[in-house]
């Protein structure tokens, strides 16, 4: 699946977008990072949205920047933290208005070849992810967030890349960050109510241990990374899709939520390609020769393994922060052993990005992520019913994965 597109980039300019101080919300100068908050990998995590354009004044690519520049400085004024920078210990985000990064790019490709190129690789998003120089002497003046809007060559189309620091900023509120400046910039409100920021740095101190503040460079950035070589492709699982899947399921002693089906069917056949390709091995989630292989099996072990952490963390005579570093160290381990085979999922369903539209239409196509580790990225299809699943793999994994029968019977590229 190697892209034999060449895209090509150009920046057009930057410049800092700070909030809109007409809108007088007063709010702290320090945002503490929270004990928890030092889990996530400080590293940033780009979302990429590809819009249509139709011939319209509006969609003029100058007015769409100004659009796109103003209603991002009136929702920068109530999402203070994605305006700040991080202290120069890392604990704290100095909230001190120093704004988000803007970048105006231009690509020679058309929009349609784009998006038919696409369909195929959609790993070619990655080129409109902007480069961030990030590590430890620079952290302090990094933004939090990069904005990178890249107009395609014919004007009929653009990409909008939004890269956040995710220790600050999450897969939520990331993704809730694009739809509400979405809303300002089509519907050009003031007031945003759906942001709140609990001073969580204080009721969970963050800890001085430092192998929890793991700042991580992107690999496309890095030169020096020995990665795996990774790919991603696109898979639609519909309606009608997920009812089948219901019903090979069968009677259990609990109902599944569609999410919770899909996952299982998919770490179904990952772990028939992990075991095809290196005997894989995937602990408590399932241990080859011991584990049923019946979607209801995984089904059972997903449910399984959450209630007995929740009952653990609920039961123990730990403090919070005991349970959650062991925790977090068992993950670590896991990860660093080579016996291990792990595979992420993280679902962005009823996030409504689909619906992020800026004023002139929405999305027509979505990527995530730095293909940085095998992961399963699931959002709602258009439509809602369905879901949309985005799969990161190593490439030898990947060519296996896609001719798996289970996939060939039930799923196919978007």
């Amino acid at each position: 699946m190697e892209s034999k597109v060449l895209i090509k980039i150009q920046i057009l300019s930057k410049n800092i977008i700070k909030s809109n101080h007409d809108n007088n919300v007063d709010h702290p100068t320090i945002y503490k990072l929270s004990f928890f908050d030092q889990f996530a990998l400080q590293m940033h995590v780009p979302c990429v949205l590809f819009y249509p354009l139709k011939n319209s004044t509006f969609t003029k690519i100058p007015i769409i920047h100004e659009q796109f520049q103003q209603s991002l400085s009136k929702l920068l004024s109530h999402v203070y933290p994605a305006s700040g920078r991080f202290s120069c210990d890392g604990q704290s985000i100095n909230c001190h208005d120093e704004g988000v990064l803007y970048i105006k790019a231009k690509v020679d490709s058309q929009f349609c070849d784009f998006l038919k190129d696409a369909q195929k690789d959609i790993d070619l998003a990655l080129n409109f992810c902007p480069k961030i120089n990030r590590n430890d002497s620079n952290l302090s003046i990094t933004p939090l967030v990069v904005v990178q809007v890249t107009e395609f060559a014919c004007g009929k189309g653009l990409a909008l890349c939004v890269s956040s620091e995710h220790a600050v900023i999450d897969g939520f509120t990331a993704l809730k960050f694009v739809y509400e400046w979405s809303k300002v910039s089509k519907m050009g409100i003031n007031k945003i109510n759906c942001f709140t920021f609990d001073d969580f740095g204080t009721i969970f101190p963050p800890s001085s241990d430092n192998h929890l503040l793991k700042r991580v460079e992107s690999p496309r950035d890095d030169p020096n990374h020995d990665f795996h070589e990774m790919v991603a492709r696109r898979f639609v699982i519909n309606q009608s899709v997920i009812s089948k899947l219901r019903e090979n399921v069968g009677v259990i002693c609990f109902r599944s939520s569609r999410v919770e089906l899909v996952i299982a069917f998919l770490w179904r056949v990952l772990i028939n390609v992990y075991r095809r390709k290196n005997n894989g091995q995937v602990p408590v989630k399932f241990i080859p020769g011991e584990t049923g292989m019946e979607l209801k099996d995984i089904l059972l072990l997903i449910k399984d393994v959450i209630q007995k952490t929740n009952i653990s963390f609920a039961k123990s005579s730990d403090d919070i922060y005991t349970l959650a570093s062991k925790f977090h160290k068992e993950i670590q381990e896991w990860e660093e052993n080579e016996q291990v085979d792990v595979c992420k999922a993280s679902s962005l369903c009823r996030f409504r990005i689909n619906e992020a539209d800026f004023g002139w239409s929405k999305p027509c196509l979505l990527s995530l992520g730095l293909r940085r580790s095998d992961m399963f990225w699931l959002y709602d299809t258009p439509c809602g019913n369905g879901i949309i699943v985005q799969v990161d793999l190593k490439k030898d994994y990947m060519d296996m994965f896609g001719c798996d029968k289970d996939v060939l019977s039930f799923i196919c590229d978007e």
